[in-house]
């Protein structure tokens, strides 16, 4: 796959992530195997994930328009990366939980973890 394509792909990943955590947490709650029903604070931050992806898609697919510069282009990925880079440490920190729990866990760190390797395959080679 060419770089454009899978920044077109992550593009449409995270704007599906997003919007799907912001009009219906409970979705959410249930891929990452929390406990339900969820309360009004879970589903706020679940709401505030939500809306990240939101923006990050945004800011990529802005970012990635002929008219936009190289530079802008790579700070957005670059963007991208440090946050789902976060997202996988503050993961792995985490005190582990056992059954269920754990599954969900596992599924979090995956997004994380493709959220990064498809931002390194994202950027251009300009050498």
């Amino acid at each position: 796959m060419q770089p454009k394509q899978i920044r077109r792909f992550l593009v449409s990943s995270r704007a599906t992530v997003g919007w799907l955590a912001v009009l219906a947490p409970g979705v959410v709650c249930k891929a990452w195997r929390m406990n339900s029903p969820l309360d009004s604070e879970t589903r706020y931050l679940i709401r505030l994930f939500g809306i990240r992806n939101v923006v990050l898609a945004y800011q990529l697919y802005q970012a990635d328009r002929p008219e936009a510069g190289p530079d802008e282009l790579e700070e957005t990925l670059r963007q991208g990366i440090a946050i789902d880079t976060l997202d996988l440490a503050i993961i792995l920190l985490s005190k582990a939980s056992s059954g269920r729990e754990s599954f969900g866990r596992m599924t979090r760190g995956l997004a994380a973890v493709a959220g990064v390797v498809l931002g390194v395959l994202s950027r251009e080679d300009h050498e």
